[in-house]
């Protein structure tokens, strides 16, 4: 998928258009127009949130890989759920795509020149935290590695004394780990194998909107930011104002969605555990 290719180098194509046509635009076109170009922008914006998402969803899973803090059915569930959000993404990337395309179409069809321009926005900073983050595990790994070589000589010095307090320690934790089981156990048989199910479809669609509302609420406060500081500074037109102020209100109520969605089936949940 494109997207994933170039990221965290995000290519975004960028129309420049040149108002110079042979007949008058009327206002309904006008406003056409204008609600394509906003609609283009929210998805945009939805886009770039949802690869900053499925970015940490696969970080920690790699994680949990490496600490071996998770089950084989575990990871294929997370897998399962990384390529979702893949799908999702290569799906709204091609819409994105069309809109443009639609769009471009329709402006021609008035006579308006446009000329297509690619505008790349590198995200360097986010490149540099990943390599900073990398040469950080790379050390902590390594004084991880220091430590544990000290404590398997420590251990080994002490291993006849300890022996038989760890074989008692292990003998108290395989009765504890066959009660847990035993406990887990009973509380699955009281779902039903549909139920159980349900609430893994559940929890997969939480667990990815979540991220995308994480996402979504750092990139609209940023947009907010920006478009105060351009109030401020009177930067911008009022039209220009308008139709920011306008696509953050768009954004804002789809982000809303998510989150009364990821309550919803957070409720489900609890009935479904309840049944």
């Amino acid at each position: 998928m494109k997207v994933f290719k170039i990221f965290p180098a995000l290519i975004l194509v960028c129309l420049n258009i040149q108002m110079s046509f042979a007949q008058e635009i009327s206002r309904e076109n006008k406003k056409q127009i204008k609600t394509q170009e906003e609609e283009i922008k929210v998805n945009e914006e939805m886009l770039v949130s949802g690869v900053k998402g499925l970015t940490r969803i696969k970080d920690r899973l790699e994680k949990d890989k490496n600490k071996k803090r998770i089950s084989k059915a575990e990871i294929e569930r997370k897998e399962k759920i990384i390529r979702s959000v893949e799908s999702r993404l290569t799906h709204l990337e091609s819409k994105i795509t069309k809109q443009k395309s639609d769009l471009v179409s329709f402006k021609k069809s008035l006579d308006i020149k446009v000329e297509e321009k690619a505008e790349v926005e590198v995200k360097e900073v986010v490149a540099k935290e990943e390599i900073s983050d990398i040469k950080e595990q790379e050390q902590k790994l390594k004084l991880a590695k220091e430590k544990l070589a000290q404590e398997i000589k420590a251990s080994q010095e002490a291993y006849a004394k300890q022996q038989e307090e760890l074989r008692k320690k292990n003998e108290e934790l395989t009765k504890l780990n066959k009660k847990i089981e035993a406990e887990k156990k009973a509380i699955q048989d009281k779902i039903t194998a549909e139920n159980r199910e349900k609430i893994m479809e559940y929890e997969d669609d939480i667990s990815v909107n979540e991220e995308i509302l994480i996402s979504g609420r750092e990139g609209l406060k940023r947009k907010k930011n920006k478009l105060e500081a351009a109030k401020n500074d009177g930067s911008l037109s009022q039209e220009s104002i308008v139709r920011r102020t306008s696509v953050i209100e768009r954004i804002e109520k789809r982000l809303n969605k998510i989150e009364r969605e990821i309550e919803n089936k957070k409720e489900a949940i609890k009935k479904l555990k309840g049944a």
